[in-house]
């Protein structure tokens, strides 16, 4: 097993803390949808030149939580996230019958909507990693025809196998976006934003 992948990263104390709640071990963010928006504003906001961090934001659910469970570089990497929203109603249900709960569940469609809200005001350059060829040059013009003045610094497909991997992390190192938006098949798209963020 890569050794990388089973040590968990130290906390970057640039970003403050959020409320949480432990569900076996994972801490899960109390934040409702809008306070969660306005965190990462500021994250986004003051991650930028030099000081600049890999934030990495898992959208959960149960099946997540349960494949961690039994999976420890899943619980790595769950553990080893800046921000674990509750994206799944079950996760949410959870938090509520350990008697800590969370304000609502954060839907990741909705954040994302959030997201490219917030860059086309704070001009914040985008860069769309995942699906198909066909889907992923679809979603482009769609979220460019959505939001017009939205930067979108690139995007690629996620059909590349491990060998690309460098090439794939220098095409969004050259490309700097501020978001790095990943949609690959469930098993790996966390897996792999943990390894290379």
């Amino acid at each position: 097993m890569n050794k990388e992948m089973t040590q968990l990263s130290q906390p970057d104390l640039r970003f403050p803390k959020v409320p949480q709640v432990s569900i076996y071990g994972i801490q899960v963010s109390k934040l409702s949808f809008q306070d969660t928006v306005n965190y990462l504003t500021g994250v986004i906001g003051q991650n930028t030149g030099d000081n600049q961090a890999p934030f990495h934001v898992v959208t959960a659910n149960p099946i997540m939580i349960m494949t961690a469970l039994n999976d420890s570089v899943h619980m790595t990497m769950m553990k080893n996230a800046e921000l674990v929203v509750p994206d799944g109603t079950g996760l949410v249900w959870a938090t509520h019958y350990v008697g800590n709960p969370v304000a609502e569940r954060v839907p990741g469609i909705d954040l994302l909507h959030g997201l490219m809200k917030l860059s086309e005001q704070n001009q914040w350059s985008v860069f769309l990693l995942g699906t198909s060829p066909e889907t992923i040059h679809k979603t482009a013009d769609n979220l460019s025809k959505q939001y017009p003045r939205l930067i979108l610094a690139g995007y690629r497909d996620g059909y590349f196998q491990p060998a690309q991997d460098e090439e794939v992390v220098a095409q969004i190192r050259e490309a700097s976006p501020h978001i790095l938006l990943v949609g690959r098949s469930a098993d790996n798209q966390d897996i792999w934003i943990d390894k290379y963020k």
